[in-house]
């Protein structure tokens, strides 16, 4: 393991390093694990105490291994959290191989575990997200429309509650986001091109931006799929005819019933032997808003949401179901779309993108009650909402 020298300066002063306030800077956990955390940089990189004192300095990576009172890296006991830095620049570091702008925090959370957390431009942010949530090779029009709404979603989800240690999680639970590695040349023309636009409600906030990979031909309003601090009314229950080269615009499904009562009953939905799913209440847009599962000798209502998720958002594609019934011990499902139908359809922008529409006519189709706005307009109101959202791509 290669050998670390003190770095010569001022000690690490911690306080320096508060980003709460900064509507620049998100922090990104991409990491969490109780493994050895392989940490590089394509230069000279430092590893500092996060309670303050002397940093450290290493040219090679190094492994950090999480202990009962911190971590200890190269052989020094560091009680607490550990940030690492570049010392240039124009030099990034790594993370179990993979690259990253900005800076790392190493926190130590319950039950020998870590979080890794990406402290990083707003803007540079975005590079690594985009070619994880769309095609590097779709139309530019598509990527800026993705680039204005990963930017206000993550802006909206930006917390300044100092108990949080992140803003946004690195899966589809908020959205997918690769790093440095992952960059692309036209993602990066799109959000180069669209640098600082964001939507924003009637009253100046950043609106939650959710959006789903194919809606199936019908978008979906929020309130019918979960609580959320925007407003309806910034989203539309729009007929969308451009996903239409979508993979999965109809999948079938087929799952034993013993499976999907298991799934259920993990997922705290508790049920017999299943012999009926009915849809009993659909929302605007045809989705399955309400479903009945059917035991002999009881009943359930549960959300299609609810069920969906735990039957798994991979499994049941959207809760845009044409057909439920069971059959030799199986039951069968059939649907249109993928996600949960909310906002900006990734597939129906890509379509639109296609035949000509730009990247401001396509934000105002999925969100109709929002309004674009560009750097040179008033500033947003700073919000205050919850560190982060389980719902993109879901």
């Amino acid at each position: 393991m290669a050998r670390s020298t003190i770095v010569q300066g001022p000690p690490f002063d911690p306080l320096a390093w508060n980003v709460s306030g900064d509507t620049e800077m998100l922090r990104v956990r991409i990491l969490h694990t109780r493994s050895l955390i392989r940490i590089g940089g394509t230069g000279t990189w430092d590893y500092c105490p996060a309670a303050g004192g002397p940093c450290y300095s290493s040219a090679k990576a190094l492994h950090v291994r999480r202990t009962s009172s911190g971590f200890n890296i190269a052989g020094h006991a560091i009680r607490g959290g550990l940030w690492i830095r570049p010392q240039s620049d124009v030099n990034y570091l790594s993370v179990n191989g993979r690259s990253y702008r900005g800076k790392i925090r190493l926190i130590g959370t319950r039950k020998g575990y870590a979080d890794v957390v990406n402290y990083v431009d707003m803007e540079d942010y975005l590079l690594g997200v985009l070619p994880r949530e769309v095609g590097s090779a779709w139309p530019i029009e598509a990527l800026k429309s993705q680039a204005v709404i990963s930017r206000t979603f993550a802006l909206a989800n930006k917390t300044t509650d100092s108990a949080q240690i992140y803003d946004v999680l690195n899966d589809v639970r908020s959205q997918m986001y690769g790093g440095r590695s992952d960059e692309a040349m036209a993602p990066t023309r799109a959000v180069l091109e669209t640098k600082g636009q964001i939507l924003i409600s009637p009253d100046g906030k950043p609106i939650q931006a959710f959006f789903h990979s194919s809606c199936g031909g019908m978008t979906e309003k929020p309130s019918a799929v979960w609580a959320t601090t925007s407003p309806d009314d910034a989203f539309g229950c729009t007929a969308d005819s451009f996903c239409s080269d979508d993979p999965f615009r109809t999948w079938h499904l087929t799952m034993a019933v013993s499976s999907l009562r298991a799934r259920l009953n993990r997922a705290g939905i508790r049920v017999g032997m299943l012999k009926d799913i009915q849809i009993t209440e659909k929302s605007a847009s045809g989705r399955a808003e309400k479903l009945t599962l059917l035991w002999r000798g009881g009943s359930k209502v549960v959300s299609g949401n609810r069920f969906r998720l735990a039957l798994g958002p991979e499994t049941l594609r959207s809760t845009l179901l044409t057909d439920i019934h069971r059959t030799a011990g199986r039951f069968y499902f059939e649907g249109h779309g993928w996600g949960h139908g909310v906002g900006l359809c990734q597939w129906g922008a890509r379509g639109r993108a296609t035949a000509g529409q730009t990247y401001d006519y396509i934000l105002k189709v999925y969100y109709p009650g929002a309004t674009l706005l560009k750097p040179t307009e008033p500033s947003v109101t700073n919000p205050v909402l919850p560190s982060t959202s389980s719902v993109n791509g879901l």
